[in-house]
């Protein structure tokens, strides 16, 4: 009677083998669109089979044969998984990097009537009406105006920049403050799996979080993750351990840019965070030193010419602009007569010293050249920044897909399980059924030929 037992055993390990591929099944297609998610995919092995043949058959001393679920793995590619993070952590860098360009950008205008460049050509200009008519005031008045509006305009801009670079500050110590919540998350999350891997307790739900914590972090700081035999991640920025086992490090950022992990510097190489920090310490100091080469060249210049001229009262020309830098320059003179318009001494009417001064604009070394260089230097970088970034995302993207691929749940797919695992219930219960009614014969049948 082993034997027949063991059959009605055979039958029910496949049904209920049957029975959980489709709750795995089921599990797989609730989930298709979680974010995170990792498709699930359910492994069995045979238990054993009768395999001593003879008149009288018997199981084996292995077991009565069967099938058993062995587990349930997450299709996933550790490899992939790898290399998705550290190409999002180079999209997320390059994305805020051209970002970051296009609001520097938007502070200096190629081409606009009220911008610098249009300002410095409306100031030359007023000096070639002043040459053209040294003895009309007003013209002598309108040129100091512009001369105002200019330096207004130079502290403006330096302004702008000093809150761009708060703006990014802000964010980056909103991305630090993000990184050391899912560092703390992460923590946690390897405690809760270290515990359920000791314990043979299904991580899969808990791994995809994980997974997700990880995603975070390099997009964030660029940190590199190791998965762990247990399961665990451990979380390194440069040579910096972020994230070990359960206990995890704080990052902090002080107000020049610089990074710390656990009190020890580092230098962030991919993430949004690291693509701040370029920008606080390296890119708007580069373009507030070329604002500040503007300010200071039209300073030189004008001053320059002012003391090369005489002014209405036959005195020696006194500089116009006082002050250095972008954020410092500012007009010295309020009284148009002051203009050194002249070229000659003794309060005359000529005007040459003005005409000499309105072709300026055109010197090698005066504002003019240093603002086209800036925009010209900007613009290039911008360009080259956006094209990177579209690059970097598009490589992102092809990744994403290939790991979709991996990962991701197909509802075919699933459907097409679902089938599988519903025809192996259906023969299973169909064996179960055949070997009920044999069963029935051999008891309630077998014997009784000749009884009324």
């Amino acid at each position: 009677m082993g034997n027949w037992f063991a059959g009605f055993q055979q039958a029910a390990s496949g049904m209920n083998a049957a029975r959980y591929g489709i709750s795995v099944v089921g599990q797989n297609i609730a989930n298709a669109n979680s974010d995170g998610y990792t498709r699930q995919v359910v492994t069995q092995q045979s238990t054993g089979v009768e395999n001593v043949v003879g008149l009288y058959t018997r199981a084996a001393e292995d077991g009565i044969g069967g099938v058993e679920i062995t587990g349930t793995i997450r299709q996933d590619d550790a490899l992939l998984d790898s290399r998705v993070r550290d190409e999002h952590a180079k999209s997320e860098y390059a994305s805020t990097t051209a970002d970051q360009l296009s609001g520097i950008e938007a502070l200096f205008p190629a081409a606009s009537d009220d911008g610098l460049s249009a300002q410095l050509n409306s100031f030359w200009s007023d000096w070639s009406t002043v040459g053209t008519n040294p003895a009309n005031t007003a013209a002598r008045q309108v040129l100091l105006e512009h001369a105002r509006t200019l330096a207004g305009t130079l502290n403006n801009l330096s302004s702008s920049l000093s809150d761009l670079d708060a703006s990014m500050s802000n964010y980056l110590g909103q991305d630090v403050a993000s990184a050391n919540t899912a560092a703390s998350q992460l923590a946690a999350l390897n405690s809760q799996i270290g515990a359920a891997w000791g314990t043979g307790i299904d991580v899969n739900a808990l791994a995809d979080q994980r997974d997700l914590l990880v995603d975070k972090l390099s997009k964030l700081t660029g940190a590199v993750a190791t998965i762990q035999n247990n399961g665990m991640a451990t979380v390194t920025i440069g040579s910096a351990t972020l994230v070990s086992n359960s206990t995890s490090s704080a990052i902090t950022v002080d107000s020049a840019g610089n990074v710390q992990v656990g009190g020890s510097a580092v230098t962030l190489t991919g993430g949004s965070a690291a693509a701040r920090v370029t920008a606080i310490q390296v890119t708007v100091p580069a373009y507030r030193s070329k604002l500040d080469g503007v300010a200071d060249a039209l300073s030189t210049v004008v001053n320059a010419a002012q003391a090369a001229g005489f002014d209405r009262n036959g005195v020696g020309g006194q500089p116009l602009f006082t002050g250095s830098g972008a954020a410092g320059i500012s007009v010295a003179i309020t009284d148009g007569a002051l203009v050194a318009a002249s070229g000659t001494p003794g309060g005359n009417l000529d005007g040459s010293n003005a005409q000499a001064a309105s072709r300026l604009g055109a010197a090698a070394t005066g504002p003019d050249t240093a603002y086209a260089s800036l925009v010209g230097s900007l613009g290039a970088e911008t360009a080259a920044a956006q094209n990177a970034a579209a690059t970097q995302k598009s490589l992102a993207t092809n990744l994403d897909a290939m790991k979709a691929s991996v990962s991701g749940v197909s509802y075919d797919e699933e459907m097409a399980h679902m089938l599988t695992y519903q025809r192996a219930f259906e023969a299973s219960s169909r064996a179960l059924t055949t070997l009920d009614a044999m069963l029935d014969t051999l008891i309630n049948h077998t014997g009784r030929a000749g009884l009324a």
